[in-house]
């Protein structure tokens, strides 16, 4: 009964082409288009055309230090802040009109920097524009010290060298776990909400749920087969989305090809992805039918389900600074924040079966719990009926 009931529902919503479309497609198109414009900003060289405004008559020793550089133009101006406030260079540079002869007597003159904090590319030019300057200042105080005959280690004691630990760069592999736990968690939700609201605040709308329970059918199956529907709409979206986006990284973008490398744990990473993925939609498709249930309209439900999505998507932002090392077995026990632990580990090509048992026993203790709430709820009238 409950695969009769399955199917039904699943044939009303494939009827409806705004399913298909807001449940499916959107979310893949979204997705390739975010990876598109991740791909683009990480090739592009930033460096390249900076705009720097110095004043007129500055000194000239400052200003050939950065024209050397292929990367920097330079626009002398009057008013060097007015040049960046009107858009037409990033950062404005002004130059101790004696800076030539201060450094010629051993004195320090200043090289002030007006950057704007709130902009990504000006922070960047000011780095840039930064280490110029500080590779010509240790330039400088070596000469100083030779001309004291004084030995350069006088000055440095000791030096710090940071290394990485992986001796690879990581930092495309970086933005790959980024956004690939948010373009197949989204995908998941994408899939579930469109049918989630209707398919039981709609019906007690519509005034068709009380037909339905008019019917020989056990209101478990009917739970269940509801249940099942729009949880496969997410299990899809989300297996769609991930392949979406593994296709895409692997033949249409040039950085993060680099870092996806499943060649060999393709098999690994997609039956541990297929299980998580169908975990959290079948939770989330459970929490989804509890919240429609608690809702007399669609409206009302979803008003209920962006709230969700709210608290559904903290475990995401919590995980962003945490490396794979960083992880505890405590952390795949929580559940939903798991889900975001166990992607972060295989991106990383970390394959731990415990964490993976863990995932998947915390989120059936989960369902198992709020299927009892659910279906305590859909036996009662209050629920199901409505108000009216």
């Amino acid at each position: 009964m409950i695969w009769h009931i399955y199917k039904k529902e699943l044939i009303d919503c494939l009827r409806d082409r705004k399913t298909i479309i807001f449940s499916v497609l959107i979310p893949i198109l979204l997705n390739i288009g975010m990876l598109f414009f991740v791909d683009r900003m990480m090739s592009s060289d930033q460096s390249d055309g900076m705009s720097i405004a110095v004043e007129k008559g500055s000194d000239t020793s400052v200003v050939e230090w950065l024209k050397r550089d292929r990367n920097l133009q330079i626009i002398e101006s009057e008013d060097p802040l007015q040049t960046v406030e009107k858009g037409k260079a990033l950062v404005a540079l002004k130059v101790d009109k004696k800076f030539s002869d201060k450094i010629l007597h051993m004195q320090s003159p200043d090289v002030t920097i007006y950057t704007s904090p709130s902009s990504v590319e000006s922070s960047g030019a000011t780095e840039y524009v930064t280490n110029i300057l500080n590779k010509q200042r240790e330039g400088i105080v070596k000469e100083r010290l030779n001309q004291l005959n004084i030995n350069n280690q006088t000055i440095e004691p000791f030096h710090v060298i940071e290394q990485s630990v992986s001796k690879e760069d990581t930092s495309s592999l970086y933005m790959v776990a980024i956004y690939a736990p948010l373009i197949i968690i989204i995908g998941i939700l994408g899939g579930i909400l469109p049918s989630a609201n209707d398919i039981f605040a709609g019906e007690k709308e519509r005034k068709t749920m009380e037909a339905l329970l008019m019917a020989p059918v056990k209101r478990l199956h009917l739970l269940v087969g509801k249940w099942f529907t729009i949880s496969t709409f997410g299990v899809l979206s989300g297996v769609l989305s991930t392949i979406s986006f593994v296709l895409f990284v692997r033949y249409f973008t040039v950085t993060l090809n680099d870092a996806l490398n499943l060649t060999n744990h393709l098999f690994a990473f997609g039956v541990s992805l297929l299980v998580a993925i169908t975990l959290f939609a079948l939770l989330a498709g459970l929490i989804l039918c509890i919240f429609s249930l608690l809702a007399s309209s669609v409206k009302e439900a979803q008003s209920y389900t962006s709230q969700i999505i709210t608290v559904a998507m903290l475990p995401y932002f919590l995980m962003m600074g945490k490396s794979v090392n960083e992880l505890q077995s405590s952390a795949f026990l929580i559940p939903i924040y798991n889900v975001f632990a166990l992607m972060k580990q295989l991106l990383y090509g970390v394959y731990d079966m415990q964490s993976l048992a863990y995932t998947a026993g915390s989120l059936s203790v989960c369902i198992i719990v709020l299927f009892t709430i659910g279906y305590t709820m859909f036996t009662k009238s209050r629920w199901v009926l409505g108000k009216g």
